[in-house]
């Protein structure tokens, strides 16, 4: 029984490698491409873009969404008023366009295409024009239809899936935003030059959805922080002081870059230090949903609301003075 599991074990292994070097002429670089392009809508496959990919802000291009254009190529006179609507099925793949309204004056030399985020996708064949109205639209060739704009890599036809990030000269990260499938999906964290962070935002496909925190630009100090005395006398007055100068000992060249600040913020933390927060609020798939509170640079509470699903429900303002 060993002996031909192992043989059958071996043979999978076998089978594999080959169709490996028939594939992928044995190109690692190829396959992962490939892994690539069948992984680019999840978000927890091994090694799905999602998760691995990472490409400058500047790199991507935003199609918006998607809409069905109607052009009359005739030289004297044109048709107009088409009202035409795509009908969805639960993947939201168009199966067919419903003419609501054919409108008025269209020659027999009527095409159309879809505009937007992966339009190209889609292929049709005529145009069936009676009396001047638009009878029936032929669909060859189907696609997604798409509601919202999408994000896309380059010159790449499939949505982006993966991390833009955009950094200042020192390599601290300014902007990091994770996208699935061309929307924004996740957390987008954003920093200024010394690592401090300046917002957390949740999405989920595209929408606000969770927490999102802002802050002050500065620091915090512990109230238990002694001021420290270094080997050539310097007084290091504060903490965060003190903590940039040992991460310039501690990274050299890499200072102010992302890692350092990072260790930096991370160190302070534990030590007592934080970053006071500017505003606090929660939303839920798309509308402001939970409290909002806002906070002046000492901590205290300057507003608080309630919200459900985008209504406010309560109200109140905290008078600072008292």
């Amino acid at each position: 029984m060993k002996a031909f599991l192992f043989i059958c074990i071996s043979a999978f292994f076998a089978a594999s490698l080959f169709a490996f070097f028939i594939l992928f002429e044995g190109n690692t670089d190829k396959l992962k491409k490939r892994w690539q392009q069948i992984a680019v809508n999840s978000e927890t496959l091994p090694l799905a873009p999602y998760k691995s990919r990472v490409i400058e802000k500047s790199k991507l291009r935003i199609e918006e969404a998607n809409e069905l254009i109607v052009l009359d190529r005739h030289l004297f006179w044109k048709g107009g008023g088409a009202k035409i609507k795509p009908l969805l099925d639960k993947h939201q793949i168009v199966q067919s366009f419903k003419i609501l309204d054919g409108g008025r004056g269209y020659s027999k030399s009527v095409e159309v295409k879809v505009k937007g985020a992966g339009g190209s996708h889609f292929k049709f064949g005529e145009t069936t024009v009676i009396k001047g109205k638009i009878i029936s639209i032929d669909l060859i060739k189907t696609s997604t239809w798409n509601f919202v704009p999408l994000s896309y890599a380059n010159d790449e036809n499939l949505p982006f899936s993966g991390t833009a990030k955009s950094e200042y000269p020192s390599g601290q990260i300014i902007e990091q935003i994770p996208y699935l499938s061309g929307r924004v999906h996740g957390t987008i964290k954003k920093w200024n030059e010394y690592g401090i962070p300046v917002s957390s935002r949740d999405y989920y496909k595209g929408k606000k959805h969770g927490t999102h925190i802002f802050w002050f630009e500065f620091a915090n100090e512990p109230d238990d922080f002694v001021p420290v005395k270094a080997k050539n006398g310097e007084i290091y007055p504060t903490l965060w002081i003190k903590l940039q100068e040992d991460a310039k000992k501690k990274f050299g060249e890499q200072f102010g870059s992302h890692k350092a600040n990072e260790w930096i913020t991370f160190t302070y933390r534990t030590k007592g230090g934080d970053f006071p927060v500017k505003l606090l609020e929660h939303w839920k798939n798309g509308y402001k949903h939970g409290l909002f509170e806002g906070f002046d640079e000492f901590g205290n509470k300057t507003f608080k609301d309630d919200f459900k699903m985008g209504l406010r429900v309560k109200h109140k303002i905290f008078d600072k003075t008292k």
